[in-house]
């Protein structure tokens, strides 16, 4: 197999000005090298291709004048770019036939740690890995999203989602970013907040109207609105050591476990008192991780083999699946000792006045050291592609903790119907990766569903899920699934006030060349009907005239 091909064919002198502008040993249009982009498996619901388009060319700029020249290049010779910096996933890729992949990686540095005011300045390409390294030696952390520390702070802070177990403590990406450096996409350099101003970095709004909503909106415009080259994130006080002590990696790692930190499993015997514990918890402003996922996931990711003979079995099922249904894993960090003993008997008595328990993992030493840098690094997440190779996730927009409950159970309904249909991978229905945001007030829910792309039947059921989960979303009143996805903002704009007609207004303003890649900003599609149930065409077709503004029942 091979990419999917372009009918474009770049021209000689598109090619010499693409040379001209990061030099030629830093753009290539070989047909190998273009196929490595083109391979984009990850969250690709293609139900045949794990591939996405050949871009016509590959341009790899190191500074901020260089990415300049390359989409003034696309502009003059009509191409489109997509730009990408860690490239981890399907919407890094180009929807064109006529689309430079701009490959950020050579623009890797951190650029001032300003230890005073609390934010890093970093390009496209430092990583969150590389970053937490260097500002933890000042006590110092950044918000982690959940893709891992192998991706781009800047990438989710500018262009894309961003959450994270650690949100709890450290919000989200689209919270933490500051002043921004962004080329737009008919080349021209924009320095939004303060740097505009020649004031640093440490404010992304004014003078003025704030341009944030613009730059980054909710879902981010995945660098269908030009290309950002620097950005300012913020920093979040880290209590524990210079450096953590860690031996091997993952599964295999031994770190020196701080004694500032706790680590507890908290469950509760239902859905209220879970809620409300939560909240409790919120409100007394402890915590540094939290994530609520199910208990069954740990083993789903970290003994694979052993999840899959489980799953047959009844009793465990119960154990996992219901006895410990309602539960958060909560990471305590403090500056002394002191007032982690303070944090944890908080948490307990919040606990034992819910009805629940806390399990003080602190005496499975084994665990908690192999387990530390997964949530204090976000390395664990990525296990998730272990049991059968890809994952897909549905997810709403971020909303009130009872909300996300709703649409854990709406998910839970979906996820086993096609578990018993054989669609997708047998994770016990429940997976849900649950982050409360910003001691408690909200959250952010997304429930993971994992398949074999080897398996015919896996990537065939792929769109009519989605389907499924868009469906279950509008019935709740919910924002579906990724609102970057075509096919889904295609049913929203009419159902929210025409919001894609204003998209591509600021995309026309921005972008009159039509030079950047703009599908998963404002493009729209059709969900393919054809493998679809009736009966499930007929509730989509019913809700979408329902919902329309001009019918919507308010009083209802």
């Amino acid at each position: 197999m091979c990419a999917l091909e372009t009918t474009y064919v770049l021209s000689d002198e598109a090619y010499r000005d693409l040379e001209e502008a990061v030099g030629a040993e830093n753009v290539s249009r070989e047909p190998g090298v273009l196929d490595g982009y083109a391979w984009q498996p990850t969250n690709n619901d293609h139900p045949t291709e794990r591939w996405v388009k050949r871009p016509v060319a590959v341009a790899l700029p190191a500074s901020t004048e260089e990415v300049q020249a390359v989409v003034r290049a696309c502009n003059k010779h009509g191409l489109r770019f997509k730009a990408f910096s860690t490239g981890w996933g399907v919407w890094c890729g180009p929807t064109y036939d006529n689309v430079v992949q701009v490959d950020l990686r050579r623009m890797n540095r951190i650029l001032e740690i300003d230890e005073k005011n609390m934010y890093v300045v970093v390009e496209p390409y430092a990583i969150a890995a590389q970053i937490q390294a260097e500002v933890m030696k000042k006590g110092l952390n950044l918000h982690i999203h959940g893709s891992g520390p192998n991706c781009s702070p800047l990438a989710s802070a500018t262009s894309g989602w961003g959450v994270g177990h650690d949100s709890i403590y450290m919000s989200y990406s689209p919270r933490n970013v500051l002043g921004a450096e962004w080329v737009l996409p008919d080349g021209e350099v924009l320095r939004i907040g303060t740097p505009g101003s020649g004031l640093g970095w440490f404010s992304g709004d004014g003078p003025g109207p704030s341009l944030r909503g613009i730059m980054r909106g909710s879902a981010g415009a995945l660098a269908g609105l030009g290309i950002f080259t620097k950005c300012a994130l913020k920093l979040y006080n880290w209590p524990g050591p210079a450096r953590i002590e860690t031996e091997g990696c993952l599964l295999d790692a031994r770190s020196e476990v701080p004694k500032n930190m706790g680590f507890y499993l908290c469950a509760f015997p239902d859905r209220s008192a879970f809620l409300e514990a939560v909240i409790k918890i919120g409100e007394a402003e402890i915590g540094y991780n939290a994530l609520r996922t199910a208990t069954a996931a740990y083993l789903n990711i970290m003994t694979p083999r052993l999840f899959k003979r489980l799953t047959g079995a009844g009793a465990i099922r119960t154990l996992l699946g219901k006895t410990l249904e309602y539960a958060i894993m909560m990471v305590l960090a403090a500056d002394s000792e002191e007032e982690l003993r303070y944090q944890s008997s908080v948490l307990k008595a919040i606990v034992n006045d819910h009805g629940g328990f806390a399990m003080d993992l602190g005496g499975m030493k084994p665990f908690v050291r192999m387990a530390l840098m997964g949530f204090v690094r976000a390395t664990l997440p990525a296990l998730v592609f272990r049991i059968g190779g890809s994952f897909n996730t549905a997810l709403d927009r971020n909303d009130a903790l009872d909300t996300q409950e709703n649409w854990r159970d709406a998910c839970l309904k979906i996820k086993e119907e096609w578990i018993t249909r054989g669609g997708i991978l047998d994770d016990m229905g429940d997976n849900p990766y649950y982050v409360p945001y910003e001691n408690n007030m909200w959250a952010h829910c997304e429930v993971v569903y994992q398949f074999d792309p080897r398996k015919p039947e896996h990537r065939a059921a792929l769109e009519p899920i989605f389907l499924d989960f868009t469906i279950a979303a509008l019935e709740q009143c919910m924002e579906p699934m990724f609102s970057s996805d075509p096919r889904v903002r295609a049913i929203m704009g009419p159902l929210a006030w025409d919001f894609n007609r204003w998209q591509k207004e600021v995309s026309r303003a921005l972008d009159p060349g039509e030079a950047a890649d703009s599908t998963l900003y404002c493009g729209e599609a059709s969900f393919d009907l054809s493998a679809a149930e009736p009966s499930k065409v007929e509730r989509l077709n019913a809700l979408i005239e329902k919902l329309k503004p001009e019918t919507y029942d308010v009083s209802a």
